[in-house]
């Protein structure tokens, strides 16, 4: 004669997900905060209207220099003179490892002399650094081409 087994069922504890959910919701709050930092950095620049690049990059630049109304340089809203723009592009090379592959995102303020905007450029260039790209708005009329008839 067989003998039967009493089924015994094991008591599986309750899942409780609060914790789940407060971690989760940490998690948001983290990166809605670090997402702001990023524009906190930029200084408010008149732009040239002009139509630029559609495609967006993937990284951003590796140094990004702002030439106000005043003609000043600012990396990271500071105030800084051509020599210490020169500086930190050097420290950003040696970071990198090699001029060409440095790229610089130059936002001049469109009622500036173009001088400000050549004296940097031209300063970049001396360094070996060839990427530098130019901020621009995209203009709110598309100017048309040529004349017409």
């Amino acid at each position: 004669m067989k003998k039967r087994r009493k089924k015994t069922h094991r008591a599986v504890p309750p899942f409780d997900l609060t914790p789940m959910i407060d971690v989760v919701l940490q998690l948001i709050i983290f990166f809605l905060f670090t997402s702001q930092f990023g524009e906190l950095v930029r200084t408010e620049i008149d732009l040239p209207e002009e139509p630029g690049e559609t495609t967006p990059t993937e990284e951003g630049p590796d140094l990004t220099i702002d030439i106000d109304s005043s003609g000043n340089y600012l990396i990271a809203s500071e105030v800084m003179t051509l020599t210490e723009v020169e500086a930190l592009a050097r420290a950003e090379i040696a970071a990198i490892g090699e001029a060409v592959s440095v790229e610089v995102l130059i936002r001049p303020d469109r009622n500036i002399p173009a001088r400000h905007l050549n004296e940097l450029t031209q300063s970049l260039a001396g360094l070996g650094i060839r990427q530098a790209s130019i901020g621009t708005v995209a203009p709110a009329v598309p100017r048309t081409s040529g004349g017409g008839g």
